[in-house]
């Protein structure tokens, strides 16, 4: 019996497995799998989609109640259970195959000719050009095991919704972000005479380095974009429900048109703002819960009466009134340049340098750049909503920032790379032994471009999360050990002295088995005598004799101590100054405390205390 209910018990654990491992998964069903008869006959939600994820249907006791359609523009999201903008909605139905029946057959197989795009002239940096450098240790071969990759999966390339539920990203992949990894550690980026590149160590002594950078750089970017699932910023500064519709033009006390290159060699890089632009983001954040402020965006006043307003979100309504952002703007005139792409490179300058460095701007003027047919000034959404968007785009572009602005950082005598080489030497911990002093600078160099404590009015946002992530990254790579690097700190040696052994005197005194008080210490007392007694008190019997009663009051002298301890002589101590005498003994090679010797010495104690008491 009991073998069968064991028996039974395992297979209904490995039915429940696979079921949920099935339900773990965001896209299951396919399209042609369920109709408005069948979509709530198996167990699941109150609210489920149905093919092409426009219409839903509400189930209640496995029956359709109702099917209700989602208004134009939106459809139906499995997480939010609810309509949602169709450019980030999650729909079960989605990836069926075929995912959308066309309307008509294409002609061939490939409608457009093939390659579309190709620049009149070649750059002179191929951007898919073999790489030029491969290390010559093995970090990537660590980083694409199955054990960190689904480490990856789960803990760092994952999102939340408003219910802190958490999936897949889709936006930022485990694969992807190898691919980019690689792309900008091997071949990097040649620009302007410049050679950027992800460090990731060059050699097995200094892997931990390379390991913590890229800690370091996920941190920042699961804090940004990752865990939100968007490579648009987001409208997420807000006063009591209500979103300044003009926090496109800076959130957090921020103006991104006016963060401009102030570095007299940067002075032409930063771009140029067109209040003509008119840009809509083209993702938002899925965690926010409720009724979620529209997308960000940008467009020229109408006239002096054209105010942004703001979003309510207990009421799921919008307002045109005058209502201001932190700096006071109630427009969205040339506010085009809020962040994108893994780290949410954000600003008129950071945004340039895209432009610069790896854009149309690098192919025109000198034949380079990554992505040579896209101009990031004058389509800053190009690195989430062009044609030539791709994930690969979204982690170069925030690569290529982290490398610039943090990883080649050098400002009053601070160093990233420095910086970052010390904190790794001295066990992943500062100079006052804190691990989060170093990671609050970098943090700083990341947000406000400077790493000193008062450097810039602009706080540091979400500093806890920044943390966490980093603390969740660093114990996936297991960045935990040293490098076999020779630290820059001699470390504290606290060497036990080790005194010599001595052996204490003991002299052991038997105490005598029966103790009498000299005469002169006792004296005698005397019953009253028969001629002091009354008659009436008399004793009649004439026989009765009165004996003296001799009783001793004088408490006996101490007894003489079992084990007495005479110090060692001054040439028999050790010449050991902090290791002083204070009753330690030594039972090393000591006759006294044998077996025999300690019996011996029991029994006396106890029969002393026998005797005593």
């Amino acid at each position: 019996m009991t073998h069968r209910f064991i028996t039974t018990c395992a297979s209904i654990f490995s039915i429940t497995f696979i079921v949920l491992q099935q339900q773990s998964s965001i896209f299951t069903l396919a399209a042609d799998c369920v109709s408005e008869n069948t979509v709530c006959k198996s167990w699941g939600k109150k609210y489920r989609p149905l093919p092409g994820c426009k219409e839903y249907a509400e189930c209640e006791l496995g029956y359709t109640k109702h099917i209700r359609s989602c208004m134009d523009g939106t459809l139906f999201d499995i997480y939010v259970q609810s309509c949602n903008w169709d450019y980030d909605t999650f729909c079960e139905t989605e990836t069926c195959e075929p995912t959308v029946v066309p309307t008509q057959n294409p002609t061939t197989d490939y409608p457009t000719p093939f390659p579309s795009g190709v620049p009149s002239v070649s750059p002179s940096v191929s951007p898919t050009a073999s790489p030029s450098f491969v290390p010559t240790y093995n970090f990537f071969t660590t980083m694409e095991t199955d054990t960190m990759k689904f480490a990856f999966q789960d803990i760092v390339l994952v999102a939340y919704n408003s219910n802190g539920i958490k999936f897949p990203s889709t936006r930022y992949t485990y694969d992807g972000m190898i691919d980019a990894l690689k792309e900008m550690a091997h071949a990097g980026i040649q620009s302007d005479g410049r050679d950027f590149r992800l460090y990731v160590g060059n050699d097995n002594g200094n892997l931990m380095y390379g390991r913590t950078n890229l800690a370091l750089l996920l941190a920042m970017a699961m804090t940004e974009s990752i865990h939100y699932d968007t490579c648009d910023e987001y409208n997420e500064d807000q006063v009591a429900g209500k979103y300044a519709i003009s926090n496109s033009c800076g959130q957090n006390g921020r103006s991104y048109q006016d963060e401009v290159c102030t570095n007299p060699s940067e002075a032409n890089m930063s771009c140029d703002v067109d209040v003509n632009m008119v840009v809509v983001s083209s993702s938002t954040s899925i965690s926010q819960g409720g009724r979620p402020p529209p997308p960000l965006s940008c467009r020229p006043k109408a006239d002096w009466s054209d105010y942004a307003g703001y979003w309510d979100s207990r009421t799921g309504q919008a307002s045109t009134n005058p209502y201001a952002n932190t700096l006071g703007r109630i427009d969205t005139e040339g506010c085009c340049f809020w962040g994108r792409g893994v780290l949410l490179t954000r600003g008129v300058c950071n945004i340039g340098r895209l432009n610069y460095y790896l854009g149309k701007r690098a192919h025109d003027e000198r034949g380079e750049g990554r992505f040579p047919t896209i101009d990031f000034c004058q389509d800053p959404e190009a690195t989430c909503a062009s044609e030539s968007s791709t994930e690969m785009m979204r982690w170069v572009t925030g690569l290529f920032d982290w490398i610039y602005r943090v990883q080649s950082y050098e400002a009053n005598g601070w160093s990233y790379m420095n910086a970052l080489q010390k904190f790794v030497d001295n066990g992943f911990v500062d100079d006052e032994y804190e691990r989060y002093p170093f990671f609050d600078t970098v943090s700083s160099v990341f947000v406000r471009d400077c790493h000193e404590n008062k450097c810039s009015d602009l706080r540091i946002t979400k500093k806890d999360a920044r943390r966490i992530n980093f603390d969740k990254v660093m114990e996936i790579m297991k960045v935990t050990d040293k490098p076999t690097r020779t630290p820059t700190r001699k470390p504290i040696v606290y060497n036990e002295p080790t005194p010599a052994p001595f052996k204490p005197k003991i002299e052991i005194k038997p105490p005598p088995l029966a103790w009498s008080p000299p005469p002169s210490q006792s004296r005698s007392v005397t019953t009253n005598s028969p001629s002091t007694i009354s008659p009436a008190t008399k004793n009649p019997s004439p026989t009765t004799d009165f004996i003296p009663i001799v009783v001793d009051l004088t408490p006996p002298a101490p007894s003489p101590p079992l084990i007495s301890i005479t110090p060692p002589t001054t040439d028999e101590v050790p010449q050991q100054t902090d290791v002083p005498f204070g009753g330690l003994l030594i039972l090393e090679d000591n006759a006294a405390c044998s077996i025999t010797s300690v019996t011996w010495l029991l029994s006396i104690a106890i029969a002393y205390y026998v005797l005593t008491s």
